[in-house]
């Protein structure tokens, strides 16, 4: 599973340099001639005029993990795509790697009105409504902010309240179709952009206990994430859903924008990605944005009437360590195991197999190519392959049974989980390597999957585990989200005081960008040396789909593909 760091508009800012390669420089290592062109033209390519009508099944590779994408349970990629269609945005990440205006929600682009407070204007267009006729408004906007400043709703299970919580206030005018955001006095946030993506309805809050008081807030908020939405803001709005298979999508009637060329948008929910390509070829889906495997592309490479694209994306594999399991929080065993990993052997055996560009990534905020990327890792020993090394650190703190049965200084044997997605090729090589390692210690780690991913993660029923996060290039907004001692993303609860107090300061003079990132440098060097997670690599990002479909287009911001779904559909015929 890929998670994505939500509750954020899904694109780099404007004045962030991009955290991949940039728009024109085509690095991709394999594509069909339907989508040759992406690498230099993200944004047009596969482009053709639709017929209405038809039905699209998208593949995808794990099921809703809660219905508020910005709340703690459903902040993940996989969600986030499929709730896309339905969540109106002020910004979303682009294809080509670049923040863009939601211009179907927008009038125009918002203004910085003040430096001193920070101040932000937004005009929302006046014909953008509800799938119910009420306004898209103010209202939506102000209930975002309540929601997750921390402050009005110290309850609400939030993925994340980085920039609300240094608004001051957020007002309507103009009968609710403009906003006006300011920041606190003092307080700057350079990923202002990031706010207010995946607006949520505060007149159907209202209807599920939003009475103006904290308890009414958190029990609206809690609503959204169990409550199937029955209304939409987007495109498409759900028709029905079934766990664990799919997510049915029909135009939504009440939509101003462009009107959605699909009569369905079906999401099938399949978890063995070996399933895939045989369902393309036998017609039972259409499309889909897979964790790529050696079989899937070699195969994908002789599957004739489909596109697909395989290139450099924003999400990057990692292990983590669970610091709050009664082995992993010494630092002396999470720097062994660390140590001992083979890094440059698990590409060799997985991703780079089929994708020749892959190498090991040595940094938790920036990707080669990002001018800020520095390797903070290296000088860690981590991921080297160093058994030796890493027996000695053993030995020195008080470990026995070094390269047989490990105990620790008081004599227990030490034993862990290792776990990863159910029906992962490429994780489940990794985890193999990773046990095989671990046994020349003389840990003896068992291997244990999951089918939900996103509840293991958010409730910490893992000792080590193996996934990816699918970066937004809001650098900034996206260390905060990751790395802050109290976020919610941080999933193996590290706690670092200098390295917090780094991070906190980065994102306060994020305004200059590169002293900013000099900052999350630093804390994410004293990260490193805690041996709290592994870097593996830089995941290549695959796309596929029916040539018979035009529109759609490879994306590999934590927006996803589903940025324009309403212009998706069957190619209309020449003629």
């Amino acid at each position: 599973m890929a998670v994505r760091p939500t509750g954020v508009a899904t694109a780099a800012a404007t004045l962030l340099v991009l955290a991949a390669c940039g728009a024109g420089e085509d690095t991709s290592t394999g594509e069909s001639p339907g989508f040759g062109s992406c690498g230099q033209s993200p944004l047009t390519c596969n482009a053709g005029e639709t017929k209405p009508g038809g039905t699209l099944v998208f593949y995808e590779e794990q099921d809703i993990a809660g219905w508020n994408t910005a709340g703690a349970a459903g902040a993940h990629y996989y969600t986030s795509v499929m709730l896309g269609p339905i969540l109106p945005d002020v910004y979303y990440g682009g294809p080509d790697n670049r923040v863009r205006l939601d211009t179907n929600l927008m009038a125009e682009e918002p203004e910085v009105t003040s430096t001193s407070p920070q101040t932000i204007v937004y005009k929302i267009k006046p014909e953008a409504v509800w799938s119910d006729g009420t306004p898209i408004s103010a209202d939506d906007f102000i209930y975002q902010y309540r929601a997750r400043n921390t402050r009005d709703c110290p309850d609400c299970a939030i993925a994340g309240s980085a920039g609300y919580e240094l608004l001051a206030s957020v007002t309507g005018s103009d009968g609710g179709k403009t906003v006006t955001a300011t920041f606190q006095p003092g307080k700057v946030y350079p990923d202002w952009k990031s706010l207010f993506s995946g607006l949520y309805p505060a007149h159907l809050a209202k209807a599920a206990g939003d009475d103006g008081t904290p308890k009414g807030l958190a029990k609206s908020w809690d609503a959204f994430g169990r409550t199937r939405p029955t209304w939409s803001g987007g495109p498409f709005m759900i028709e029905s859903y079934t766990e664990g298979q799919q997510l049915v999508q029909i135009p939504n009637p009440k939509w101003w924008g462009t009107k959605p060329s699909l009569e369905k948008l079906i999401f099938r929910i399949v978890t063995d990605q070996s399933s895939l390509v045989p369902a393309l070829q036998n017609g039972e889906v259409d499309a889909g944005d897979p964790q790529p495997s050696l079989d899937m592309v070699t195969q994908l490479q002789n599957l004739p009437g489909f596109n697909y694209r395989l290139s450099p994306g924003l999400s990057w594999e990692h292990i983590d360590a669970n610091l709050e399991n009664r082995f992993l929080k010494d630092r002396a065993l999470r720097e062994a195991i660390f140590r001992a990993i083979d890094v440059q052997g698990i590409i060799d055996r997985t991703v780079g197999a089929f994708w020749k560009e892959a190498k090991p990534l040595r940094n938790h905020n920036f990707v080669p190519g990002s001018p800020y990327y520095q390797d903070v890792v290296s000088e860690t020993g981590a991921g080297l392959a160093d058994i030796e090394g890493a027996k000695k650190v053993l030995t020195a703190a008080g470990y026995t049974g070094v390269g047989d049965q490990l105990k620790t200084p008081g004599g227990d044997p030490v034993t862990l989980r290792f776990r990863y997605s159910e029906g992962n090729v490429n994780r489940a090589a990794t985890a193999e390597l990773v046990q095989a390692t671990l046994k020349q210690l003389g840990i003896t780690v068992t291997i244990q999957t999951s089918n939900t991913l996103s509840a293991t993660l958010d409730t910490g029923d893992f000792d080590l585990i193996l996934y990816a996060w699918v970066n937004t290039p809001f650098i900034f907004l996206q260390a905060e989200h990751l790395w802050g001692r109290s976020s919610p993303g941080n999933y193996g609860h590290w706690v670092n005081d200098q390295a917090d107090a780094l991070l906190k300061q980065g994102v306060r003079e994020g305004i200059d960008e590169a002293r900013g990132a000099g900052l999350l440098n630093q804390a994410d060097a004293l990260m490193a040396r805690d041996y709290f997670v592994l870097p593996l690599y830089q995941r290549p990002n695959l796309l596929v789909a029916k040539s018979d479909y035009v529109n759609i287009r490879p994306n590999s911001t934590s927006t996803g593909p589903t940025f324009n779904t309403e212009q998706w559909g069957l190619r209309k015929s020449a003629g």
